[in-house]
């Protein structure tokens, strides 16, 4: 009875592992994605590196990190936190140490959960703020973020995320709305490997930026993945140059 209890527990299994999806990691893209975790499986995505440079700062983060949690076939929750971020005047040479806040989120897709052909969904999230300024946001906020992919072929895919955030101001107080649009290219070289160019423009009531991304990411088993990237700022408003790495993990 024990044996055969073992053999049923074991072929179920083996059914859950063939039918389990492709690991879709949310890095190192700008944008979002529709793609969920199968229920019950875990992924931990890491900063390994995270350096920006603007007219006045250099900003480096170390271990922001992302939780996934499959939930249902569709719905994913998502907790997102930076440990340590120092910003450093490039004037003064002073330099500020702060933990960043955290976001708590779900991800709802709408159709292919697996990230597959048309593949669309729902991102909306709060912003709890546990940590300062400036690498905090230094209040409440909250954001919804619709992500839609689309495969050209077996090897393009186009992304495109939207997102509407009520965010704090920086300079003045109280909160704003803030609009962000990425549009990117998914270009996958082999069965190991992707390249993402991507644009991305942001507006609120303080500033207009324009970014220029390219990033890849290496397969290195179906359940993790490492990545690098860089972006580059196309106007005076925006951060002229962020480089930066991570690894992603489902467990």
């Amino acid at each position: 009875m024990i044996r055969a209890g073992a053999l049923v527990v074991a072929a179920y299994l083996a059914i859950g592992s063939a039918s389990a999806r492709d690991y879709c990691p949310t890095r190192p893209s700008l944008g979002q994605s529709a793609c969920v975790l199968d229920p019950g499986r875990v992924a931990v995505e890491t900063a390994l590196s995270d350096w920006e440079r603007s007219d006045d700062t250099d900003t480096v983060l170390f271990g922001d990190t992302l939780f996934r949690l499959g939930l249902t076939d569709r719905v994913e929750a998502q907790l997102n936190w930076t440990s340590i971020g120092i910003e450093r005047d490039r004037t003064s040479g002073s330099r500020t140490t702060r933990s960043g806040d955290v976001e708590i989120g779900a991800r709802i897709a709408l159709r292919n959960p697996d990230g597959k052909g048309l593949s669309y969904g729902l991102q909306p999230s709060i912003t709890v703020p546990v940590g300062r300024a400036p690498i905090g946001q230094g209040g409440w906020g909250a954001a919804m973020v619709a992500p839609i992919s689309y495969d050209l072929s077996k090897t393009l895919n186009l992304q495109f995320s939207p997102e509407l955030a009520w965010t704090p101001r920086e300079e003045t107080p109280g909160h704003m709305i803030a609009a962000t649009a990425t549009i990117g290219l998914g270009i996958t070289l082999s069965d190991r490997c992707q390249l993402t160019a991507e644009g991305q423009w942001s507006h609120d009531d303080e500033t207009t930026e324009h970014r220029f991304a390219l990033a890849i990411a290496w397969q290195v088993s179906p359940d993790f993945a490492i990545d690098a990237g860089g972006v580059a700022g196309l106007d005076d408003d925006t951060p002229g140059l962020r480089i930066y790495s991570g690894i992603s993990r489902r467990f």
